[in-house]
């Protein structure tokens, strides 16, 4: 019998997702999106944030992956570095937003946008974020994304990967930690907590290994994912 396909290819994100990524993001980050950008300009919102993205133009792409099922994304990672970022056009951002949303509610969208920033050193990939559609949870999408993170900085010679999440998201926490990453700090946020209902975010980091050669692995040391990966 012959192995079975696999049910969805990891590929680098083009210009022509732009609309998808929003919108996988917009319904993996549904309670995010709405506390930004509020029921009456939600579907501005998620249309700002894809003009936004235009403008941007491949550099805005950089490091972005997506998970593509029967031709359809479904899911997205972001890897940030700093080796392998690249300077991204010079966009009147806040005035777009307050075009789109008037100047409260942008001045709200931003900060909820916002919140945890982050300095990324030389030898490390930041994960700015996973995003998986609801339909498609729990179907190793995420874990697959997360291995591909790992190549990724294994094939930069990256020494580690570190990310954060929210502390009331124990099924985050818990898929990271099945993945390897160690909770290594706290991030608290006044902001957080008035307009998303939470104040503490974990920064969580993985230790990457050395890339062994594949001759000298034991065969129960050989590592395969159910996804193909396209550059």
């Amino acid at each position: 019998m012959s192995a079975a396909q696999p049910a969805f290819t990891i590929r680098r994100a083009h210009q022509g997702d732009i609309a998808a990524l929003v919108d996988v993001h917009s319904d993996a980050f549904h309670d995010k999106f709405l506390a930004a950008f509020g029921e009456r300009r939600y579907t501005a919102g998620v249309a700002l944030m894809q003009d936004i993205w235009r403008r941007q133009g491949s550099a805005g792409l950089s490091g972005i992956w997506v998970a593509e099922e029967d031709g359809v994304v479904v899911a997205t990672i972001a890897l940030r570095a700093r080796i392998t970022s690249r300077a991204l056009p010079i966009i009147p951002v806040e005035w777009l937003f307050m075009r789109a949303l008037g100047i409260f509610r942008a001045f709200y969208a931003l900060t909820a946008l916002s919140l945890v920033d982050y300095h990324i050193s030389n030898n490390e990939i930041y994960i700015s974020d996973v995003a998986v559609r609801q339909t498609h949870r729990r179907r190793g999408i995420a874990n697959s994304l997360l291995m591909h993170a790992v190549s990724e900085a294994q094939r930069l010679a990256i020494g580690s990967l570190c990310l954060f999440v929210s502390a009331t998201n124990p099924a985050a926490i818990a898929l990271y930690q099945h993945n390897g990453f160690d909770i290594v700090g706290m991030r608290q946020s006044v902001f957080g907590w008035l307009i998303l209902g939470n104040s503490r975010w974990h920064l969580m980091r993985k230790l990457i290994p050395r890339t062994i050669p594949a001759p000298f692995l034991s065969s129960t040391e050989r590592i395969t994912t159910p996804s193909q990966i396209i550059e």
